[in-house]
């Protein structure tokens, strides 16, 4: 037919690829972080002063680490790829404290969680997990928690929200492992980010 087939799928800046990993854009990411910390050393040489370089710091290497970090936080080993470099940011002194990642995934989780759930028309809402009915208060979970065999599966957003936020609404349950249907769900996550 003439048509070519792809290892990846770039939309909106994010790099999707067949085997539901995000090290190419992991690695984008980091290579246009280390060109960002090459003018905040420039900066530093001349004369700015740390709270100066922590803005700095914030607005254009943070800010491009954690872009779609609710749509790559599933894969462990970027994540870890991401926080090493935030810990050698620290360490050469181009940020004061210390950032975690995990932090920032979950501010950005939870944030994503209060904007679909006080939305009866959002997308994701039938995806959100369901509260239980029936409260027996012999467990502190207050989600449905469906068998999960695999970590990587836990940690999509969805079941992010099961099963490390104890987050849930009054609505149906979904679990979405990472399959198309979670790639679906993540992009999705992403736009809606995107409008925050």
């Amino acid at each position: 037919m003439g048509i070519c087939q792809c290892t990846q799928l770039p939309i909106v800046g994010l790099i999707f690829q067949p085997d539901c990993r995000f090290n190419m854009y992991v690695r984008n990411k980091l290579v246009k972080a280390n060109k960002c910390m090459y003018i905040i050393r420039s900066l530093r040489k001349e004369g700015c002063k740390q709270p100066e370089i922590d803005h700095l710091f914030r607005s254009i290497v943070l800010s491009n680490i954690t872009y779609a970090l609710t749509v790559y936080g599933a894969a462990g080993p970027e994540l870890t790829t991401a926080q090493n470099f935030l810990d050698r940011c620290f360490k050469r002194k181009y940020v004061s404290e210390r950032i975690d990642i995990h932090q920032f995934l979950e501010k950005q989780d939870k944030r994503i969680f209060n904007k679909v759930s006080s939305m009866h028309s959002h997308p994701l809402r039938p995806l959100i997990p369901k509260a239980k009915k029936i409260q027996y208060c012999l467990r502190s979970k207050s989600a449905v928690c469906p068998p999960i065999n695999t970590d990587r599966c836990k940690q999509t957003y969805i079941n992010r929200l099961i099963f490390k936020y104890n987050l849930s609404i009054q609505y149906s349950i979904s679990i979405v492992c990472l399959s198309v249907q979670s790639i679906v769900v993540n992009m999705i996550i992403f736009f809606n980010y995107k409008l925050l």
